[in-house]
């Protein structure tokens, strides 16, 4: 019988998995009790799970299932606070697998074969860290084993561990591919689907989106599978003003407007530097509803933001399809003129190589950056670099003087077949193919170019001397040096490429293999083969048309080559890319690191590097861990915790420090290679850890400012119910403000006039909803000021209403200018600091801190409305007061933003108010204009306010009792301690909203006059026919009109308060 039916053996129903036993019986065979498992857990308080370190880093526990003869349909669950990994657990607790070594235990199961137990973990949504993350109704159940399972048994065991887990009902459980395991999930989805398994990742809980590179971006939104860029680039359907969103982002990405991704990519790959270098933004949209959203909007024109915020990273997606000119257009991509590369031209060295022990980075005219930067590793970490020799540009322009077909020298040659081609290329795919001319037909081929004898022994010279110990069977590593790369300027990273040679190949006189460096290779590969591997790099597709896009003088530039041994796949235990930054007097390093030799800087197998964070200080070295490799066991490392990472991080910054002392720079970001290595290898033979690559990342200079752009979108403000103004001014004011802008440069000139055009308001007056539409500079009796610094004041009157009332809206706060890192794209939801000032002819009710007042001056403050989201924390308060009245209310706060000193909650959202003692039947409310709050400081007490008649579908017998009590407003106050209750009461007032005439009553005559302005424009009052304040006589008037015909409207001033309880 296999493995496979055993899954199916003894299967046990659902109550049998819920009997709590002192021993595990199964099918005759035990497993000795201990309180370190069990065979059921908890979700979501589940002791025997580890916890986060981070609002980012997943709970878990881990299950081992035990094969025939044991049942397989029970789990057990290891307490993984006490026993972090499997084997730990079961060669300590577990019967069949005591006594045995890793090596054994691996073997019985991580394979098929010999297959003795299924390992796996439950994975929850992250619990730790500050603020705590809310509770999530869903898990993931995870299987771990080297070879793949089928689709059929992951259902079987699936179910198994499932049923295991006590949870509410509605709680969903996602399966969550292990990396090797991915392949057969991907290939499955909709037969997992079928089977109610839905598939997903720990990604469906992250905080947010991820921006590799912060930026801004105009274009097209254009679609590409990410093995579908290169062609789409060539063919001219991707280009370089567009862009992408892609589903996977490969090893190299053609120069394009913006990149977003839709799966996760690595923070420190070729792509994301060079993104940072060309200030393009680079992100991942891990929320679904950003990622649903962009695929709304491809064929779009569209804005992409993407930069880091006190909240994590910030992605803006704004469409501006038919919203900009050309001449726009133009003005706001002209600041995105890519630079003036200051680059240091090639210079003669006088000989074809040197050592990188002496080289520093002004060194890069004659040995490119790369050279020229590894001589700063060789200073400060010594032996912890390989020993590396560097040639220079003089062996570089003596190959390209070569004399080939028809007269010309090799560098004319590629000089002609380029010189017609400028930025963009008409025709991406012709240049493309000169360029695989030049690199396949001229630097590749042996029949067209060559080295000299002299070169050829000039080189072999170098690599024999006993200073470099470079041993001739064993590979050594060519690595690409430019001086267009590594620069202070450019980094170049992933443009030009790096490859291995034989030296034993080329001394052994002939040209038969296989390689004498590598049994495996069936051909030879010497160092002169690498060496013209690397030269033809210099005309990649991506590295030459860089070079066209900064316009760069060809003869001015070239290719060196920093030389060392090479680092076989075998020795390498781990590889990883750090970004280093010097920050005042201490050290910030992200490591990015992974298993064995598998690449972080360029994926494309589905692997997911490990993410740390390290801060180092005087007084110590502070690490976190961001992201766990999906390469090692839950709960590991790629390195050794804390041991290497710190050893490493002195590493690092021993180098930053070299760094600061030979350029003088204070404030700078590194890049820097590293790999851990076993013993044995050629290049560092006692292994460890070595650095083997440094270059500065570019920082643009933040001293520049620069004129931003306000782009029209619309956006829905609303009364702010948080700490601004009185509560009976936000009850009053309840109001929502659609607001369309101009597009437009904000300059002191542009906004001497309204920038607003449109708005749509919803307001709360006169006793009911009313709403207006209208454009801001034709409302009645309008004005604009503008105070010359960073405030405007848009003013109207708005008097068709009871109590007429002037109205300021104040725009504050307005980006005059912005640094040059910063979007120079806003929209008014960038500005968001919006307040209204109202000035009425009558007094109204207010609360000061004595108590109820009266005013004839408000002001509220606007906010992008509140929408629901993930962390919203639900508030209840309640009061039992005097006569049987008692309130409960629920409601939410938005997610703490984790302010160190504090913050003072404002309403997200109402949830339900339960009033009752006022009448019969208690009063529920759910509306959003018959409830208001406003908190005092820290929200250490609070205000509510009740208006039960603007409920809608409230009883009309609710509406009767509370107008026979007299009662209008429900006015709460709550101070965690108690509190109190107050009623304010009606005083009627009879008012004519539709009285044009004047005579106290809405008829024939009225209509008269309503027609005889009828589509009346900009006309303020418009003789009194203007009844909904936009000045404008149209429709919106004809049903005001209607709504009050023969009828007068009964108006509440809000007297003082009536009764307290």
């Amino acid at each position: 019988m296999s493995r496979r039916t055993n899954l199916n053996i003894c299967r046990a129903v659902a109550s049998f998995l819920v009997m709590v036993l002192m021993c595990s019986v199964v099918c005759g065979e035990t497993i000795k009790p201990s309180p370190y498992w069990k065979n059921q857990i908890s979700y979501p308080n589940e002791p025997f799970r580890v916890v986060g370190d981070s609002a980012s880093d997943p709970d878990w526990v881990k299950f081992t299932i035990i094969l025939s003869p044991y049942d397989p349909n029970v789990v057990y669950f290891q307490d993984s606070q006490q026993y972090t990994f499997h084997y730990h657990f079961a060669m300590e607790l577990l019967d069949p697998f005591i006594d045995m070594n890793a090596s054994e235990y691996d073997q019985v199961t991580l394979y098929e074969q010999g297959q003795q137990a299924v390992l796996g973990a439950v994975i929850m949504p992250p619990s730790g860290g500050y603020p705590t993350p809310p509770v999530l109704p869903e898990y993931g159940i995870q299987f771990v084993r080297l070879d793949p399972y089928t689709r059929e048994e992951i259902a079987e065991m699936f179910n198994v561990v499932k049923t295991s887990i006590i949870s509410e009902p509605g709680v969903q459980a996602f399966y969550f591919p292990s990396y090797e395991q991915l392949a057969t999930a991907e290939a499955n989805r909709e037969w997992f689907d079928s089977q109610g398994i839905p598939i997903s990742s720990t990604g469906r809980w992250a905080k947010g989106n991820a921006c590799y590179s912060e930026g801004w971006a105009l274009g097209e939104l254009k679609f590409f599978a990410g093995d579908q860029i290169q062609s789409a680039y060539l063919s001219g359907e991707l280009e370089p003003g567009d862009i992408l969103l892609t589903d996977g982002v490969p090893a190299e990405v053609p120069f394009v407007a913006g990149i977003i991704s839709l799966l996760a990519s690595t923070p420190n790959s070729h792509v994301a530097i060079l993104a940072k270098t060309y200030r393009v933004p680079f992100v991942h949209l891990a929320l679904a509803e950003d990622a649903n959203r962009v695929q709304e909007l491809v064929g779009h024109k569209i804005v992409l933001r993407g930069y880091y915020t006190y909240n994590g990273c910030e992605v803006r997606l704004i469409d501006v399809e038919g919203v900009l000119d050309d001449a726009t257009i133009a003005e706001i991509l002209a600041l995105k003129a890519p630079p003036v590369l200051d680059i240091s031209p090639m210079a003669n060295y006088g000989a074809y190589s040197a050592s990188t022990e002496d080289l520093l980075p002004a060194d890069i005219k004659y040995f490119g950056g790369k050279a020229a930067n590894f001589g700063i590793l060789r200073t400060a970490i010594g032996n912890k670099s390989p020993v590396a020799v560097a040639f220079s540009f003089d062996l570089w322009n003596e190959f390209l003087d070569q004399s080939i077909f028809g007269g010309n020298t090799l560098r004319e040659e590629i000089s002609e077949r380029l010189s017609g081609y400028s930025y963009p290329p008409s025709d991406m795919a012709a240049l493309s193919w000169e360029l695989e001319g030049i690199r396949e037909g001229l630097f590749k081929n042996t029949y067209i170019t060559s080295f000299t004898p002299q070169l050829e022994d000039a080189i072999t010279a170098t690599l024999q001397d006993p200073n470099y110990g470079f041993d001739p069977n064993q590979k050594i590593r060519f690595r690409s040096s430019t001086n267009v790369e590594d620069s202070n300027q450019f980094t170049g990273a992933g443009l030009y490429d790096s490859f291995s040679g034989c030296l034993a190949d080329d001394l052994d006189g002939d040209n038969q293999g296989p390689c004498l460096c590598d049994p495996d290779e069936n051909n030879e590969r010497g160092v002169f083969r690498a060496i013209r591997k690397v030269f033809a790099s210099f005309y990649n597709d991506n590295a030459f048309l860089e070079r066209l896009r900064h316009d760069v003088n060809e003869a001015d530039v070239g290719m060196a080559l920093l030389v060392h041994h090479s680092f076989p796949d075998e020795f390498e235990l781990a590889n990883g890319v750090a970004i280093l930054k010097k920050w005042y007097s201490y050290w910030d390093i992200e490591l990015v690191t992974q298993l064995g030799a598998t690449s972080v800087s360029n994926p494309g197998d589905g692997s997911l590097p490990e993410e740390v964070s390290v801060s180092v200080y005087s007084f110590g070295t502070y690490l976190t861990l961001i992201r766990q490799s999906n390469l090692v066991p839950l709960g590991a490392t790629v390195m050794d915790w804390q041991d290497d990472y710190i050893a490493l991080s002195e590493l690092l910054v021993a180098v930053g420090e070299d760094y600061n002392n030979v350029t003088g720079q204070d404030y700078f970001l590194l890049d820097l290679e590293y790999k851990k290595l076993a013993p044995g290898g050629a290049a560092i033979p006692a292994g460890g850890l070595v650095v083997k690559q440094v270059r500065e990342i570019p920082l643009p200079d933040t001293t520049q400012r620069i004129t931003p752009f306000l782009i029209n979108e619309p956006v829905e403000f609303c009364t702010f119910q948080g700490e601004c103004s009185d509560i009976f001014a936000n009850h009053r004011l309840k109001s929502k403000w659609l607001f369309e802008t101009k597009s437009l440069r904000l300059t002191p000139k542009n906004l001497e006039d309204c920038f607003y055009t449109s708005v749509a308001l919803e307001y709360l007056a006169d006793n009911r909803v009313l709403a207006m539409s209208g454009e801001l500079p034709l409302l009645p009796k309008a004005f604009h000021n503008y105070d010359g610094t960073d405030t405007t004041n848009d003013g109207w009157y708005m008097h068709h209403l009871a109590n007429p009332r002037s109205c300021n809206l104040y725009t504050d706060y307005i980006p005059i200018e912005v640094r040059i890192d910063e979007s120079p794209m806003l929209t008014l939801l960038d500005i968001r600091w919006l307040t209204v000032g109202v000035e009425y002819n009558e007094p109204v009710l207010s609360w000061e801190w004595t108590g109820p007042n009266t005013t004839t001056t408000d002001m509220i403050c606007l906010r992008p409305c509140p929408q629901p989201q993930s962390g919203d924390l639900l508030q209840q308060r309640s009061f039992e007061g005097a006569k049987g009245v008692s309130i409960s209310t629920s409601f939410y706060w938005p997610p703490d933003p984790g302010a160190a000193a504090g913050y003072t909650a404002p309403l997200s959202r109402w949830v339900e108010t339960v009033i009752e003692g006022y009448t019969s039947e208690p009063i529920v409310l759910h509306g959003w204009y018959s409830q208001t709050y406003r908190p005092e400081h820290h929200n250490f007490a609070e205000h509510f306010v009740y208006e039960p008649r603007l409920e809608a579908g409230i009883s009309q017998q609710i509406l009767d009792e509370l107008r026979a009590k007299d009662i209008r407003l429900i006015h709460f106050y709550y101070n965690f301690g108690g509190g109190w209750v107050t009623t304010y009461g009606f005083e009627d007032k009879p008012f004519y909203p539709a009285d044009i005439d004047g005579d106290k009553d809405t008829d024939l005559p009225d209509f008269a006059l309503l027609a005889e302005r009828w589509q009346d424009a900009v006309c303020d009052e418009c003789g009194g026919a203007e009844l909904t304040g936009d000045g404008r006589v149209t429709w919106d008037d004809l049903r005001e009109f209607a709504y009050n015909w023969l009828a007068p409207l009964e108006i509440s001033q809000m007297p003082p308060e009536k009764s307290d309880f």
